[in-house]
């Protein structure tokens, strides 16, 4: 039986951010993707991810309260976080730290430090990908 890949769900607003991230972790991980923060905590309700991207500027709901509500659900509370995210405040960029999101990246961003900062967050919490 193969080992089953860490789910990874992406959350942006931006198609384009969606499809080029589930590109570039299809191979080593099982991508599902959201298009606003509501889609994210509707998603995480029927299936549990190994690791949240998530993007801070969305309609009805940020980035920031995505990430208050997924470390307040007790099947989410430990779950990796990753922003993604065009928003280079320090301010926000604190905040997010301090709300307990692992890394923050910045727009336009290199694959492989995104490829990198997942699989290192993954490794922390001992889920490993292909």
């Amino acid at each position: 039986m193969s080992p089953t890949k860490p789910k990874v769900l992406v959350v942006d607003d931006e198609n384009d951010i969606l499809l080029i991230v589930r590109t570039s972790l299809k191979d080593d991980y099982e991508v599902s993707t959201a298009c606003s923060g509501t889609d994210a905590l509707a998603h995480i309700e029927d299936e549990t991810p190994d690791l949240i991207i998530l993007d801070m500027m969305m309609p009805e709901m940020d980035g920031i309260e995505v990430l208050e509500r997924v470390r307040a659900n007790d099947k989410t509370a430990t779950t990796p976080v990753i922003f993604l995210t065009g928003v280079s405040e320090r301010s926000k960029i604190r905040e997010a730290l301090d709300k307990g999101t692992q890394y923050y990246i910045v727009k336009p961003f290199k694959q492989q430090d995104l490829m990198n900062k997942v699989a290192l967050a993954l490794e922390q919490t001992g889920t490993t990908g292909g």
